[in-house]
């Protein structure tokens, strides 16, 4: 029992944590993407910090390897520094690579559709759609990237926030229903015991 009431205790924990993760993305859906942009800006703080202070202590090894070292961690601060100043960049870029790939692909598979028409390809319909739309999403991706991650982001949180809640009541039905069975099972040992020592009284006299 004491393990399916730790379970209940962890499931609660990260019920609750998806709440407060979703009513975080619905009121800015910068938050993750901020975040993820913190994170990285520190970790090439850190790696280029590691990299100088390699360079000023060990000074042993060739002139080029101790110039890459400099420029390398000269470098990574500075990019560390600017994500942190715009932490939104990596989802940009991001955004933009895959605009580009979906602008390409919806080009090409444009082109093939074009090819079927003019062959008589009843089918040209089929791929048409998919390509044109594949090249609509491209176009916003690579125009305004921040657009559709941020519409991402609000459906991430509704479905944390919903997911969240779903599993809180869920929680609370099936604690309820464990305690009545605990109650239940805590009634019948109790009354098995005073049958037990009723007889056991009955013998003695």
């Amino acid at each position: 029992m004491q393990t399916v009431k730790n379970i209940f205790k962890n499931f609660w924990i990260l019920s609750v944590l998806c709440i407060v993760l979703g009513i975080a993305l619905i009121a800015d859906p910068d938050f993750f993407t901020d975040t993820i942009g913190y994170v990285i800006a520190g970790l090439l703080v850190c790696y280029g910090a590691v990299m100088l202070i390699i360079y000023f202590t060990h000074s042993s090894g060739s002139m080029m390897d101790n110039g890459a070292k400099l420029v390398g961690g000269l470098l990574l601060c500075a990019a560390g520094v600017f994500v942190f100043i715009q932490p939104d960049i990596i989802a940009k870029v991001v955004a933009i690579v895959c605009g580009m790939y979906m602008l390409i692909n919806g080009i090409v598979n444009l082109q093939g559709t074009l090819k079927m028409r003019k062959a008589g390809y009843p089918d040209w319909k089929t791929t048409g759609v998919p390509a044109l739309i594949t090249l609509g999403v491209g176009i916003v991706l690579v125009l305004n990237p921040m657009t559709p991650v941020k519409i991402a982001m609000t459906v991430l949180g509704i479905a944390l926030l919903v997911s969240g809640l779903v599993n809180v009541i869920n929680c609370a039905v099936i604690n309820h229903r464990l305690s009545k069975i605990a109650r239940s099972s805590d009634s019948t040992e109790l009354a098995i015991r005073d049958k037990d020592r009723d007889s056991t009284d009955i013998i003695d006299i």
